[in-house]
């Protein structure tokens, strides 16, 4: 039994990475679609500033844990991929910052946004950015698609280090 728990373990992360890459990959046209048509197909400069990196970020996400799900299925080292993640790190800040200016601009500059659909639209794509950015370079936000995430969240363990943060210090220190 010793030696099935390790091989069960591993066969539920593949299962669970396989499906959890491809969500990613799936956002990164499915969140602005569902943005675009729920403005109506309204949508002007500072949303689209706005979807860029929230795309980039989901896209850098489903990068990320595609090249995980090889390392656990076939051995292979994934820190090339890593590493040129990790050099993304500084220009998707600044990026998530500009969103967000973008997002400010389309509530405050006149004649910036087509509409209050189009406001919207930047503001939730510049928040999913910011979030993006902080979930994998920072703090593991997200917790619902895993028990053991929601209980140690909920049991007052705290937002703990995203994987790909302890990826990039694990290179760091080699």
């Amino acid at each position: 039994m010793g030696s099935s728990q390790p091989r069960s373990n591993r066969q539920a992360l593949i299962s669970r990475l396989s499906g959890y890459w491809k969500m990613e990959a799936g956002n990164v046209v499915l969140m602005p679609a569902i943005m675009v048509f729920l403005a109506g197909g309204e949508i002007g400069a500072a949303s689209i500033a706005a979807m860029i990196p929230m795309m980039a970020l989901l896209a850098i996400g489903a990068i990320y844990w595609r090249a995980k799900l090889h390392q656990i299925r076939h051995g292979t080292s994934p820190d090339d991929t890593i590493r040129k993640i990790a050099a993304l790190d500084t220009p998707m800040l600044v990026a998530s910052a500009a969103a967000i200016l973008a997002a400010i601009a389309a509530w405050t500059a006149e004649g910036l946004a087509v509409g209050l659909a189009d406001r919207w639209v930047a503001t939730v794509a510049a928040l999913l950015a910011a979030l993006e950015y902080v979930n994998y370079y920072h703090r593991q936000l997200q917790h619902f698609d895993h028990l053991s995430d929601w209980k140690r969240l909920i049991s007052g363990g705290g937002f703990r280090k995203s994987q790909l943060r302890q990826d990039i210090e694990r290179l760091a220190g080699d």
